[in-house]
């Protein structure tokens, strides 16, 4: 029998479900750089308008054996497809006897195994990004995604409006639609505010990450005047997840 290269599992399937739906939709190819103290990935969507930096620490494993650093280069559709059929309390394994190729094994329910091939794909080059913002803000999650889905269904930007009472999303269109989040309605939970600031980013670019609000009931938002805007995801295992879009000028 063939050692492993390396071997790790997951709890829950469908954190990287989440993960990899958001992904497919901004790149076609990705690299996991999985290492010693855990995994990480870094991608750029094909406009290079937005960042996506998923890292988990090898603490938020059931298992984790890697005693050197491999990467796994994929197919991000392929390899939704194969985590589509995934389910609520199924388990999620990548093992690898050989560089060419990762076994994916889905456990919990009905046990299945699938055989990938690892491509040859280049992670992206990022500059060290040291961003400074005036607002940061914890949200509820589930109440961005309802309004992000409102907004989006009347206006191609959405304007993210911060002062001392909270923030606002609004749309910027013939339809007004705006959704506001204060610690008095429960959808915001804190906020450091440096400056009153208000920024305008594409809908359909935060429509595409939706699926990252499942992964935490807060996320945190953070953006300056017409400058990027930061997401951040905190997984209940440990992991983290940011997106990092860049402002609608104009």
């Amino acid at each position: 029998m063939l050692n492993s290269i390396m071997k790790f599992s997951y709890d829950d399937v469908r954190d990287f479900k989440n993960i990899l739906t958001a992904l497919a939709k901004l790149v076609d190819e990705a690299s996991l750089k999985i290492k010693p103290d855990g995994v990480e990935l870094v991608a750029i969507d094909r406009a290079h308008i937005s960042l996506v930096k998923l890292q988990i620490p090898k603490e938020a494993f059931k298992d984790y054996d890697v005693q050197e650093e491999f990467n796994f280069g994929f197919n991000t559709q392929y390899l939704l497809k194969i985590l589509s059929t995934s389910k609520r309390k199924e388990s999620i394994e990548l093992e690898a006897n050989d560089p060419s190729q990762v076994t994916i094994r889905i456990s919990g329910g009905f046990n299945r195994d699938y055989i990938v091939r690892n491509l040859d794909v280049s992670p992206p080059e990022v500059p060290e990004l040291n961003l400074e913002f005036d607002v940061n803000a914890s949200i509820n999650s589930s109440g961005f995604k309802k309004a992000v889905s409102q907004i989006s269904a009347v206006s191609d930007t959405i304007l993210f409006k911060a002062d001392e009472n909270g923030i606002t999303l609004k749309s910027k269109s013939e339809t007004d639609v705006e959704v506001e989040f204060t610690k008095e309605s429960g959808g915001l939970q804190d906020i450091e505010l440096s400056k009153p600031a208000e920024s305008t980013y594409s809908c359909d670019y935060l429509d595409d990450i939706l699926a990252l609000t499942k992964l935490s009931g807060l996320m945190k938002i953070s953006f300056s005047d017409q400058k990027p805007l930061q997401i951040q995801f905190n997984m209940e295992s440990g992991g983290n997840v940011i997106y990092l879009l860049a402002p609608q000028m104009g």
